[in-house]
Order: structure tokens, then C-alpha cells, then sequence
């Protein structure tokens, strides 16, 4: 049994090569309200964007509320209409996973809306990361337009729209680390002891007869907890179970104070920036300019912007100065295979920069020199 059918315990059928889970036996399905699904388009280009936008104006039951191309235009965008549902890429403001930063700061302002996370391939991290931002839909550039349609009215359905291996790795992910305890946004505990028993065995991909089995109860008394939790969450499915303590998992690994509290996500990023981490001090200028966890404060800004390339322009030298040296000691098929493991980093991580060639030794610059003379 796959995980897929594992969760959902149900035989829905699979448009587009996509997994379609249904709320579970018993519940009721979130009905469409009427009038058409509003929707806010946002590609890494304004060309990507209006090309979605007009595919989907082509469909009555859609309504294009708004075309972005940068985060800045999409946050106004939601904020102005309150969409149902935003299709965001993962990269914006030609940012490799700029689009998930966005996703979570959505998922805190406007949690009403669902939002779907574009993929140019379903790779395992940036799967993880896009269901850790909020993301209920997965969607991959290469599926159809058509694809895209269900998709959204899937999601707006309030369905999880994902393939079984993206699900797969969900699980995995979870069985690694799972979450303590589910809280509220108050830090509220909303479990029984038992129930998060339940909810554990069911990340796991068990089912009902399986949970029973192990936590030695009945199979009625199983179905029982499990609707109590989709209760006491506010969800329908198994899948949602998931993606809810999934969700819960990643505040779990902050930092907290000597009080237990979690740590603000700007006082994170600021105690890393004055240790000197780059990211954390452009993270910080963003922070300042965006007024998100602070007011906004665009001298501030300005400053650390100022910081960060200061310290990257600084680690950049230090990193090509040694990497010189290192190339006068390594050959020629060792450095060919470092940087094919930094282009498989780099790319796995959803960056778009490639690894620099590897410049040519100074014996190998003088030979070739002397053969280019030899020929003329």
C-alpha cells in the first residue's frame, strides 16, 4: 500500500497523474460558494504571469484578481481583495525561494486564502519547504493548463492537491522529526494525549485497523478520535492531519528564550547577522523594508542591505582566494568533480547560479600558451 492510499484510505480517482483526496468517509465536504473562484496570479515574470492569467479568464469559473510578477505587488494584490486562492512561484524578485517567504507570511495575514506553490520539479526539499510554508497545492510547471484548473478548484475545495511521492516525502520528513504536541496560534495545546497518539500513528501513513493494532483499541474507537481531532483542528481529511503537524513541526525546532517562549523571527535573524551570516543580515533588510515582525524602518533597511554586501563582498574574495590556492593543489579531474557535487548543491537547494570554471593552473596556462605559439 502506498502512502497515498495510506492516508486517505480512499480510491479517488487521479486526474493528471496528480493525487485527489476526498474528506474522509462521513464528513462533509467543503461545498463552492457561489460566484467564481478568485485568484491571484503571481510567476516569477510578468510574461509567466499573464500567460496563467489569461489561460484561466478563459474559464467562468475563475476570476483573475490580480497579476504579479514581484512579492511587493502581490502582497498589496491579496491584501486589496482577499483572494481564495494564490498561485505563487517558488522564486520571485529573482530569488530562489523568495516565493515560500512570501507563502508563510500569507499563511499569517491571510489564512483564509490557499495557497499553491509552482515547481519547475518536484524535488525533495523544495516539496518539504513549500508544504512548510503553508503551501495545499504542489504543482508542477510541466502538468497542462488544464491540470492547473483542477488543481485550484481542488485546493478551493479544501483538498490537498499533491502527488504520492510528494506525500511520500512529507511522511519521511515527519517520521524523522515529528512534533511534540499541536498547539494553537496561542501555543494552546490542542490534543488529548491519546489523540496526538492517533496523529502520530497517522504521519506515519497508518491505517485505522493499523492504528488500532498498535495502540491496542478498537477500530471504531480509532474513527472516533480521528473525527474528534479533524474537530478540534478545523480539517476534513487525513492528508490535512498531516500537513497540520507538518506545519507544527518547523516553529517546534526555533529558538526559545530562557522563559520557554519562542524566539521572534527578526531577533533570530539579528542575533545570526551580528555573528556575521550574510543571509541573515539581507533577511534583515528585507524584514525592515517589508515592516513584517517590525515597523518598517527604511533607513534600517538601508543598512543592513549596506552590511550584507560588505561582508559578501569580503567572504567572496576570501572564498576565491582560497579557492586559487586549492586549485593549485588539486587535479584537474578532483576539481571537476567538486564542482559537479556544488552544481547538485546548488540546484537542489533551488539556486540558479552555476559554479564558476575552474581557471586553468599556471603550468597548464604556460603549456597552452606554448602550444598556441608552436602553431602560429
Amino acid at each position: 500500500m502506498s502512502y497515498a492510499t495510506a492516508i486517505g484510505e480512499t480510491s479517488e480517482a487521479v486526474l493528471a497523474g496528480r493525487s485527489l483526496f476526498a474528506p474522509e468517509r462521513g464528513t462533509t465536504k467543503v461545498s463552492d460558494p457561489s460566484g467564481p473562484i478568485r485568484v491571484v496570479v503571481a510567476d516569477g515574470t510578468r510574461m509567466g504571469s499573464q500567460l496563467i492569467s489569461d489561460a484561466l479568464k478563459g474559464d467562468s469559473r475563475f476570476a483573475v484578481a490580480g497579476v504579479c510578477s514581484t512579492s511587493h505587488d502581490l502582497l498589496e494584490s491579496v491584501a486589496a481583495c482577499s483572494p481564495d486562492v494564490v498561485v505563487l512561484n517558488v522564486s520571485l524578485d529573482e530569488q530562489a525561494m523568495k516565493g515560500l517567504e512570501v507563502a508563510t507570511q500569507l499563511r499569517a495575514s491571510h489564512a483564509a486564502t490557499k495557497i499553491i506553490i509552482l515547481l519547475d520539479s518536484p524535488k525533495r526539499d523544495l516539496v518539504i519547504r513549500a508544504f512548510g510554508s503553508g503551501a495545499r497545492g504542489i504543482f508542477c510547471r510541466a502538468q497542462s493548463i488544464n491540470a492547473l484548473r483542477k488543481c485550484i478548484c481542488t485546493v478551493h475545495a479544501g483538498q490537498v492537491w499533491a502527488s504520492s511521492e510528494e506525500l511520500h516525502f512529507l511522511l519521511e520528513t515527519l517520521a524523522e522529526n515529528p512534533p511534540s504536541r499541536l498547539v494553537d496560534s496561542r501555543g494552546t495545546v490542542l490534543l488529548s494525549k491519546r489523540e496526538q497518539d492517533v496523529v502520530r500513528c497517522v504521519t506515519e501513513g497508518l491505517t485505522n485497523k493499523a492504528i488500532a493494532q498498535r495502540l491496542k483499541l478498537s477500530e471504531h474507537t480509532v474513527k472516533n478520535y480521528i473525527f474528534r481531532i479533524f474537530d478540534k483542528l478545523g480539517v476534513s481529511t487525513r492528508v490535512e492531519i498531516v500537513l497540520y503537524a507538518f506545519s507544527q513541526r518547523m516553529p517546534q525546532e526555533a529558538p526559545q528564550d530562557s522563559s520557554g517562549k519562542q524566539v521572534p523571527e527578526i531577533e533570530q535573524h539579528r542575533r545570526q547577522a551580528e555573528q556575521g551570516v550574510g543571509a541573515a543580515q539581507f533577511r534583515l533588510g528585507e524584514m525592515y523594508r517589508e515592516g513584517r515582525g517590525t515597523a518598517r524602518d527604511m533607513v534600517t533597511s538601508y543598512m543592513w542591505f549596506l552590511i550584507a554586501e560588505g561582508t559578501g563582498r569580503d567572504l567572496l574574495h576570501r572564498a576565491q582566494t582560497t579557492k586559487d590556492t586549492l586549485n593549485e593543489e588539486l587535479s584537474r579531474q578532483e576539481a571537476e568533480d567538486a564542482q559537479r557535487k556544488a552544481a547538485e548543491w546548488l540546484e537542489k537547494h533551488g539556486y540558479r547560479v552555476s559554479p564558476p570554471v575552474r581557471p586553468k593552473k599556471a603550468a597548464e596556462s604556460v603549456s597552452s600558451e606554448l602550444l598556441h605559439e608552436q602553431s602560429s
